[in-house]
């Protein structure tokens, strides 16, 4: 199914995904193995952080070339453009989580030390009474909820990851079984970088002007991006600006020229194209789909 692909927007395999809220995609976790014969080749998300949650059973996690044998009840955390693949050895039992990067970003924004939870590639074994015990109970409220049809699941939704974001940053090292983790100093960089694109409000700064402001060659700063995000300091910039985007047609009462130009962008037209490569949809389009009026 996945062919030699190795970045997906959606799920192994699968181009596209439909975070509720734009925020939160659950999947049963085996049920993609099982149609690849037990094995997902090693690949990336370069648009989610995914939490895996064992319940039941037992697999193999490939990273780095190497096979890292993971049984349940256990949890893996997996940030966005991590290389990883999976090769099931039992039945498994268990979900996938997938929570939208740049959203996710958006929420924590004013406890940026909150941040690093995403950046965790590690494997947290579930102990009663311990504190992944309450970890994975959120996990499974999160669940609930997504599946569920209640008065305010969406709001409820954001409430509960926001929850569970902190709970993550706030596990003890000695109960984390880290995998991998960047050079600081490029994740120092980096997390400036994109404070200081949620500080800009407008899609007009340059790339240079933002290498100023850090101190750095542009160059360094393309390389940093490029390193950690797989993506080029425009990209991210871009990314950004159409999840605000998204955010402003859902929430405000503003004509899609208004958003447009609350934005920075110039010219409607190049702003919709923009949106339209980014989310499949045009802005237009986006709003129908939601419900919002025109």
């Amino acid at each position: 199914m996945a062919d030699n692909k190795i970045f997906f927007e959606g799920l192994y395999g699968r181009n596209r995904i439909e975070f509720a809220k734009g925020l939160i995609y659950v999947y049963p976790f085996g049920v993609i193995g099982k149609e690849n014969n037990n094995s997902v080749k090693s690949h990336a998300h370069n648009n989610q952080f995914q939490i895996f949650i064992i319940i039941e059973g037992e697999t193999s996690l490939i990273y780095n070339n190497e096979h890292i044998h993971i049984k349940g009840p256990s949890f893996i955390t997996v940030p966005k453009n991590t290389v990883h693949g999976f090769k099931h050895l039992t039945e498994l039992k268990g979900w996938i989580i997938s929570l939208s990067d740049n959203v996710l970003e958006h929420m924590i924004k004013r406890e940026a030390e909150v941040i690093g939870a995403i950046e965790m590639f590690q494997v947290t074994e579930i102990v009663a009474g311990e504190y992944s015990e309450d970890i994975f109970n959120t996990m499974i409220n999160c669940i609930n909820e997504y599946q569920s049809s209640n008065l305010g699941r969406l709001l409820m939704l954001e409430y509960l990851v926001g929850q569970l974001i902190v709970q993550l940053r706030r596990l003890p090292q000695s109960l984390q079984r880290t995998i991998a983790s960047a050079d600081s100093t490029s994740i120092i960089y980096y997390r400036r970088f994109t404070q200081l694109i949620r500080e800009s409000n407008t899609y007009k700064k340059t790339i240079e002007e933002y290498a100023s402001e850090l101190k750095i060659a542009s160059g360094h700063l393309s390389r940093i991006c490029n390193t950690i995000a797989l993506k080029s300091p425009r990209e991210i910039i871009m990314d950004y600006y159409i999840t605000q985007a998204q955010l402003l047609i859902s929430d405000v009462e503003k004509s899609i020229a208004e958003v447009c130009y609350t934005l920075g962008f110039e010219d409607p037209s190049y702003f919709s194209r923009i949106f339209k490569r980014k989310t499949g949809l045009t802005p237009n389009e986006f709003r129908k789909k939601i419900g919002t009026k025109n």
